[in-house]
């Protein structure tokens, strides 16, 4: 045999050893089931206010699903005068509301929590924060090199003039106006065409949404409890949630140097990763421990304050040349009309709906019909009902 083969030969029987002796590996952390208690929430000391604390389950890699809400469980807030206040899960999706309280923020308070499996935890004792009011929420529009275009950012203003708040966090709840490609003053019910009600139009609908990122601040290097021109969202040109008008509520809560960690931690573990010179991931610690089995892993971190919240409106008339224009299929038909009732709808094709009328000489009138998504905002989520806070 030629000793070009030979080498040929070796060459193909060190690989086809190399593949066969190659063994799938299943870490025991993706295949066990662990799927630890997350709380997320604080305890609202601000009067006659009401505290929401979500519950949760964290997801294997190998889960289908990654939402699991903890169901049934009994939660409470202990003072330390030993009162206590009971959550309840009124929407069976595992988020926990007290009725509204009044706090005394002289007390400690901590939480407690029973899930249905019988296990018990309990969060440490933390003492209140009062949040100070947030001066101002401002918008720049502005050119954002990174994108190659313009941007909108969202900034919040804010400052402690007794120099103990030092550290904060803010969240916010966002909610914009969309609208139907095409305005359709019809109704249809019972095989009949009505002209319908202006609060029945699905021309413009509101969508909304919770921030998912985890916003910090600090003033503790500076001489004063000033926060200015703290970064709190950014939307570059053509955003769709800027297409009409747009509104932001931000909440802002004040943190001890605890508190402030864990957060800290939370961020760059979830934010800070995937980069050559990120850091690396570290442990989330929080203050929410197990009582019937130490051992068994929490997530979260409960405190106790105030919290101040301001809302901002920005229209799509302040941004010039900002549209997405969605892609949107919609075809016109013209359809004769029932001779002894134009009110009549028996068009077969269910994904259609009557625009509008045509007059037409002589009569019957003709139905100018196009896609149900066409003239149904609700298509593109969110609802037709307008916010009562709605400029």
């Amino acid at each position: 045999m030629p000793e070009w083969r030979m080498k040929y030969f070796f060459i193909a029987g060190i690989v086809l050893n190399l593949v066969m002796c190659r063994k799938p590996y299943d870490p025991p952390a993706i295949k066990a089931s662990n799927h630890f208690l997350a709380v997320d929430g604080i305890i609202n000391i601000e009067a006659f206010s009401s505290s929401t604390i979500t519950l949760t389950r964290s997801a294997n890699l190998q889960d289908s699903s990654l939402d699991i809400p903890e169901l049934n469980a009994q939660v409470m807030i202990q003072s330390t005068n030993n009162t206590l206040y009971p959550l309840y899960d009124t929407g069976s999706n595992g988020i926990y509301v007290s009725s509204p309280l009044t706090l005394d923020p002289n007390q400690q308070y901590q939480l407690s929590i029973t899930t249905s499996d019988g296990n018990k935890y309990l969060s440490d004792p933390v003492t209140p924060k009062s949040s100070p009011q947030i001066d101002s929420l401002t918008w720049l529009l502005l050119d954002n090199p990174t994108a190659g275009t313009q941007a909108v950012n969202i900034y919040i203003n804010t400052h402690d003039v007794t120099n103990n708040t030092r550290y904060y966090r803010w969240d916010y709840v966002e909610t914009w106006q969309h609208q139907a490609p095409m305005q359709t003053f019809w109704g249809l019910k019972n095989g009949l065409v009505y002209p319908i009600d202006p609060s029945e139009s699905t021309f413009n609908c509101w969508s909304t949404d919770n921030s998912s990122s985890i916003i910090l601040g600090s003033s503790i290097a500076l001489s004063s409890d000033v926060i200015s021109h703290a970064l709190i969202a950014s939307f570059v040109k053509n955003d769709p949630k800027m297409d009409v008008d747009y509104s932001i509520l931000v909440r802002q809560y004040p943190l001890d140097f605890n508190s402030y960690k864990y957060w800290l931690t939370v961020q760059k573990n979830s934010q800070s990763l995937g980069g050559l010179f990120d850091i690396q991931p570290s442990q989330i610690k929080g203050n929410i421990h197990s009582t019937t089995n130490p051992n068994n892993p929490v997530l979260g971190y409960v405190s106790a304050s105030s919290v101040t919240e301001q809302r901002l409106f920005i229209s799509n008339q302040s941004l010039p040349g900002w549209n997405s224009n969605p892609p949107f299929n919609c075809p016109i038909k013209d359809i004769a009309t029932d001779p002894n009732n134009p009110f009549v709808w028996n068009y077969p094709d269910t994904a259609y709906q009557l625009w509008y009328f045509v007059s037409n000489l002589p009569p019957p009138p003709i139905m100018k019909i196009t896609y149900k998504d066409c003239l149904d905002c609700r298509f593109q989520g969110g609802t037709n009902i307008q916010p009562p806070f709605w400029q």
